[in-house]
């Protein structure tokens, strides 16, 4: 009964760890959406500007290895200072503000390629999310729980290889599915 129990425990904990991160993210992504809709008049030039040097980014052509390792050490910072923070005493609030700010950063994107490029839009935002998406945010999401409350994985270096693998293959896909697929699209 108390294997049952704990199982039962610990199904909550996950419920209740992913319901703060959704909310979190789901409050930046408003916070975003809005900031951007009341002071679009006024980064109307700035946020051109960015979306001319992201086009220009995304349709240059440079060698597989050079992006590789772009992707790794832009996805590496963000990695490393997602697990310093989760080891450091300010750990489940660093958390929430990191989700928080990737909520914002992300509505705040959707409402600019929405009001760029219309609907269209839509489909350029949801195409430069796919690594991230589907690993990436998983990845950090692993990370941000194995490190609240001090909960270790049960296979630590097994979960430690993997985590290395899904980051590198993070990075790899990004590179050799998503930005042609960028071009493709503009």
């Amino acid at each position: 009964m108390y294997k049952h129990h704990r199982t039962n425990h610990s199904r909550l904990l996950n419920r209740e760890f992913l319901q703060k991160i959704s909310l979190c993210f789901l409050i930046g992504f408003l916070c975003g959406a809005v900031f951007y809709y009341c002071f679009q008049n006024s980064f109307r030039e700035i946020l051109q500007a960015t979306l001319e040097n992201n086009t220009k980014t995304w349709t240059k052509e440079t060698a597989f290895f050079t992006e590789w390792f772009r992707s790794l050490w832009n996805h590496g910072k963000y990695f490393a200072l997602i697990w310093l923070l989760a080891i450091s005493p300010a750990g489940p609030v660093s958390q929430k503000i990191f989700v928080v700010y990737t909520g914002i950063r992300n509505g705040f994107l959707f409402v600019f390629f929405l009001y760029a490029k219309s609907a269209f839009g839509v489909i350029v935002y949801f195409a430069s999310l796919i690594p991230q998406v589907f690993l990436l945010a998983p990845l950090y999401l692993f990370l941000f729980y194995a490190t609240t409350e001090n909960r270790q994985p049960k296979r630590g270096k097994i979960t430690i290889v993997l985590m290395i693998f899904t980051f590198i293959t993070a990075c790899l896909i990004e590179v050799k599915w998503n930005l042609p697929l960028m071009k493709k699209i503009l």
